[in-house]
């Protein structure tokens, strides 16, 4: 069993429904409530995944579903406890120890939409360095978030250009 952290809980119904988590090595794992057992507590089945698929999942380009179904690695697949505040992930043993009732259902499209209260639009300005490797990368986030950038800057020998 590997501990886990609570990062960002994403759907919140009683309970955790669908939440991020991580581990000791900043591996990300996305979690869905499956079921509650009096001994382990809640559980959630979870998938390893890396930063450019959560982030496809969170804005709405990734079915939750094939997050489970096509995992980017080998054996990402974990049953997640959470007790007393405690999450630990146990890895699922085979692909076929997944039954039906721990996956959630097809055609479920995360909607970041309702994280923000229309009524009282806020902005906050940031100010990120970014290596130049995942400028793309990092570009595609703010335009699938709905961000806006003022500018991005690159440092060429002390100075500084605006793209």
């Amino acid at each position: 069993m590997r501990p886990l952290t609570l990062i960002h809980t994403l759907e919140y119904y009683d309970v955790p429904q669908i939440m991020v988590a991580a581990d000791a090595t900043g591996t990300n794992y996305l979690c869905t409530l499956y079921g509650n057992d009096e001994e382990r507590g809640y559980l959630y089945l979870g998938v390893q995944i890396s930063e450019p698929r959560l982030m496809a999942f969170i804005g709405g380009q990734l079915d939750l579903r094939d997050a489970y179904t096509h995992p980017e690695v080998e054996n990402a697949l974990y049953t997640v406890a959470v007790k007393e505040e405690e999450l630990t992930a146990t890895p699922v043993m085979q692909p076929q120890d997944v039954t039906e009732d721990m996956l959630p259902e097809a055609g479920y499209f995360y909607d970041a939409s309702d994280l923000t209260d229309e009524a009282d639009p806020t902005t906050d300005t940031y100010q990120l360095e970014v290596p130049s490797h995942d400028r793309i990368t990092f570009s595609t986030l703010i335009s699938r978030m709905g961000w806006r950038a003022s500018s991005l800057h690159k440092v060429l020998k002390g100075k500084v250009a605006v793209l």
